[in-house]
């Protein structure tokens, strides 16, 4: 879904980008998909042709839109900015889908092998007549149940958590102690952060605004109290700088000093959002690098505990000291 979103919105951003009506644009977009899209498109349209806006048209379908996409649309209109916004979200779904694409990429493979060795493993004892086929298939559908459930349940849990709460924040924080992955999430907030903060400030949405909606983007509880303090920094009369927690990187630090010093703020903040960013994409690739060799490595241990139990049967089944 998020892959077909960056295609609409870029495609949506050279429509409007080109001097296409809206109403005109959203038929043209509705006319080439297909499915659940091409109803929900076909009622923006309808929608944006009563007179209610984009923004207030895209609220009614909250499942097909991300809650990033209503601020920036909502503020957009306002400051007459749709063209950059479409192309500004495009950009943003496809730095998601990429890396989407990289974690799963890597970690098929060892799914694969996982559904293999689990088949092999008990194929020795049966061969051997060690166990029956029943106890065979028991074993693999022991296995297999296992490994799903192992996915199934922190899936089943995160997205059960509410979005705020102490059980939510435990979550967050142990999301963030993972080897790798952790580091990778944390940036990887940071980055929705500031590239939340720059796509609003760009359409023209107050300071003060940008830093209270921005903090809500960040997608972790835990990066999110770094960020908090700027709100009321700004309404104090102070810098959005001198509100955020001393915990994030003084890189950032210092070029988000550097734009409110000399008043390009959208400027840096984009660029801690491309650093961030490229971090988070380098950090996630290394972590579904290292978890196809992990596994590996989880699969020869079961090997060589197999061969020895089964050299030890095959001792006793013969008498050999």
């Amino acid at each position: 879904m998020s892959n077909l979103h960056a295609i609409i919105y870029h495609n949506l951003a050279v429509l409007l980008d080109a001097g296409v009506p809206t109403l005109k644009s959203l038929n043209i977009i509705s006319e080439g998909l297909k499915g659940r899209l091409k109803i929900i498109f076909s009622n923006l349209s309808e929608s944006v042709s009563k007179g209610n806006t984009f923004a207030d048209s895209m609220a009614k379908h909250p499942k097909a839109f991300a809650r990033l996409d209503l601020m920036l649309v909502k503020s957009a209109e306002v400051s007459g900015e749709l063209p950059n916004c479409f192309k500004m979200l495009s950009n943003w779904h496809e730095f998601k889908n990429r890396l989407k694409r990289i974690f799963i990429s890597r970690c098929i493979l060892s799914f694969m092998l996982f559904h293999i060795v689990v088949v092999i493993v008990p194929l020795l004892s049966l061969i051997l007549g060690k166990i029956t086929t029943f106890e065979f298939l028991t074993k693999i559908a022991i296995a297999l149940g296992s490994l799903y459930l192992l996915i199934a349940i922190p899936l089943t849990l995160y997205r059960s958590t509410p979005n705020t709460g102490i059980f939510r924040r435990l979550l967050d924080a142990l999301i963030l102690r993972i080897p790798i992955l952790g580091l990778g999430i944390r940036q990887l907030s940071i980055c929705r952060y500031c590239r939340g903060f720059n796509m609003l400030y760009k359409a023209g949405v107050p300071i003060a605004q940008c830093a209270a909606q921005a903090t809500e983007l960040t997608g972790n509880l835990i990066i999110a109290d770094i960020f908090k303090g700027a709100m009321a920094s700004i309404e104090a009369g102070n810098t959005a700088y001198e509100g955020f927690s001393r915990k994030l990187p003084l890189d950032y630090l210092n070029i988000w000093q550097t734009g409110e010093e000399i008043g390009e703020l959208d400027k840096m903040s984009g660029k801690i959002a491309e650093i961030s960013g490229d971090r988070a994409e380098l950090l996630l690739t290394e972590f579904a690098k290292w978890l196809p060799r992990l596994f590996y490595a989880m699969i020869c241990v079961v090997f060589i505990i197999q061969i020895f139990k089964q050299a030890g049967a095959i001792r006793s089944s013969y008498n050999i000291p």
